[in-house]
């Protein structure tokens, strides 16, 4: 099977403007990203605040242009279409937003929201579009009689129904939910992740998910890719990376998801995140991780393959240092 998407090594580059001419920085806010995905799945990203999950899936979605890299989409490399052919690839993919009270406008009626993309697209007659609202609302568990309103008028968990068929109206091949749900209630969590499922297999649809909390993305995606300092540093389906974390910042991480029991085996982490503008050589992890060697401070470490689709960048699975393959991070 082709995958829809491809990403191959993409990087972001920001320069951080110093004043009184100081000299500038880099800051590496996604710094070699790869990865593919399948139709019909949902494929996580997970990290701490800072790691560029967001920047990523932003860059996938064209809101911004990656510095370099490539990302294709049904095999058409994106950075080759001119402002029109965009402007139609846009329908495809679509992105929601961690807080929709801030993508919505709130000086329109959720009629106007939802049939915005309709018309700029050139889609159907009057009659068409407003049929096909009603029956985007009615597909994230809302009814015709919010039309009229105003996102203010709404909850919190009915304005991101909204921003939910606000980016389903096109009938998108996929969607990049961007810390969809880590704004609301944990009831309301439950119902948004299970109308997100529904929809998946109504409208076939693939999934990129952005999100800090484990739960959810164990939950919810079908594999995991766990990012730090802009990289990815491990990838794998859920059951993998749940259950067997093998690179010392996904052990950490893992470690740290609540659970019914508690988390008495949490692993604590020394330090901070690196500055991205001023990014350690070697493996982006080493300053802060207690299994670090001696070449990790300036070699960075190649994608092992473990077993089926799970992968890790690090020096301990290496050959020649398997011996530490079932070490965990102490």
């Amino acid at each position: 099977m082709k995958p829809v998407l491809e990403v191959e090594g993409i990087h972001k580059y920001y320069q951080d403007k110093k004043l009184f001419g100081k000299e500038q920085s880099v800051v590496k806010a996604v710094n070699g990203v790869s990865f593919s995905l399948n139709k019909g799945e949902a494929f996580g990203l997970v990290g701490e605040s800072g790691c560029g999950k967001s920047t990523t899936g932003k860059v996938i979605a064209q809101l911004i242009k990656q510095t370099s890299g490539v990302v294709r989409f049904q095999g058409q490399d994106l950075a080759e279409l001119s402002a029109k052919q965009l402007k139609a690839w846009r329908k495809q993919v679509q992105i929601v937003f961690q807080d929709p009270y801030s993508s919505l406008n709130p000086k329109k009626t959720l009629e106007w929201i939802l049939e915005e993309p309709l018309i700029i697209h050139k889609l159907g007659d009057k009659t068409w579009r407003r049929k096909r609202v009603i029956q985007v609302l009615a597909d994230v568990g809302l009814d015709a009689s919010f039309l009229k309103r105003y996102p203010h008028e709404l909850s919190g968990g009915q304005r991101q129904r909204i921003a939910i068929a606000a980016a389903l109206v096109l009938k998108p091949e996929l969607i990049v939910i961007d810390e969809g749900v880590s704004a609301l209630d944990v009831s309301v969590q439950a119902q948004i992740l299970n109308l997100l499922k529904k929809l998946q297999h109504k409208y076939d649809l693939t999934y990129i998910f952005i999100s800090h909390d484990l739960n959810v993305v164990q939950y919810f995606c079908d594999r995991i890719a766990v990012m730090y300092l802009g990289e990815i540093v491990e990838t794998g389906t859920t059951e993998d990376i749940g259950d067997q974390p093998k690179h010392p910042y996904s052990q950490a991480l893992f470690s740290a998801k609540p659970t019914m029991e508690g988390t008495t085996d949490r692993i604590i982490l020394k330090g901070d995140m690196p500055d991205p503008a001023h990014a350690p050589a070697g493996c982006p992890f080493h300053t802060r991780c207690p299994l670090a060697m001696e070449q990790c401070g300036h070699v960075k470490p190649e994608r092992v393959q473990m077993a089926g689709m799970h992968h890790v960048s690090c020096h301990l699975y290496e050959e020649g240092d398997m011996s530490h393959e079932n070490r965990r991070c102490i």
